[in-house]
C-alpha cells in the first residue's frame, strides 16, 4: 500500500464477528516502534470512518420530511438570504447556515461565502486565464472558488492525496 509516497508491506487479516452491532468495525493495528509515519494511516482509516458518519441530512420539502444521504448532495449554497441543498434533481431549501453545514462531513469544503461543495460530486478543478480555479461538477454545473478561499482548498487536496 502507498500513501503520501510512503510503501508499506501490509497483511490484513479479516475476521467476521457477528457480536458486532451492525455498523461497528474493530481494527487492530500492529506495528514496529520504527515505523514513524504510522499515524498518518491512523489519520487516513478515522477520517474514513468520519465520513460515512451520520450520513444523512433531513430536510423539509413542503410539509414532507426527507433524508438525503451526504453522498446524494452535491452542493450547499445561498441565494437571496436563503440557503438551499442541491441534489442531482432537485435544489432543497433548508433552514440550517452554511458555517453549520461546512463540518458536517470530510468530503465537504467551503469554497466560497456562498458555497460548500461535496467533493465526491467533483469531477475537475480547471484554472481561468484570469487565474480563478472554477469547479466542474458531475451535474455539469460550475462553481468559483474564492480567492479568500483558494488557500483552503488546496490544503484540504494536500491533505486528502493518496
Amino acid at each position: 500500500m502507498h500513501i503520501n509516497n510512503i510503501k508499506w508491506n501490509m497483511l490484513i487479516n479479516l475476521k467476521k464477528n457477528d457480536n458486532l452491532k451492525k455498523d461497528e468495525i474493530i481494527i487492530e493495528l500492529q506495528y514496529s516502534n520504527e515505523n514513524k509515519s504510522i499515524q498518518h494511516f491512523i489519520n487516513y482509516i478515522n477520517d474514513y470512518e468520519l465520513s460515512y458518519k451520520d450520513k444523512v441530512i433531513v430536510l423539509d420539502d413542503d410539509y414532507n420530511l426527507l433524508e438525503i444521504e451526504f453522498k446524494d448532495i452535491i452542493i450547499f449554497y445561498s441565494d437571496k438570504k436563503y440557503n438551499y441543498c442541491k441534489v442531482k434533481d432537485k435544489n432543497y431549501k433548508i433552514k440550517s447556515k452554511l458555517y453549520e453545514l461546512e463540518t458536517i462531513n470530510i468530503d465537504f469544503i467551503r469554497i466560497s461565502k456562498n458555497c460548500i461543495i461535496n467533493m465526491k460530486h467533483v469531477e475537475k478543478f480547471d484554472i481561468s486565464e484570469t487565474g480563478k480555479i472554477v469547479v466542474k461538477l458531475d451535474d455539469f454545473t460550475e462553481q468559483v472558488v474564492s480567492r479568500r478561499k483558494t488557500k483552503e482548498l488546496m490544503k484540504y487536496l494536500e491533505e486528502r492525496r493518496i
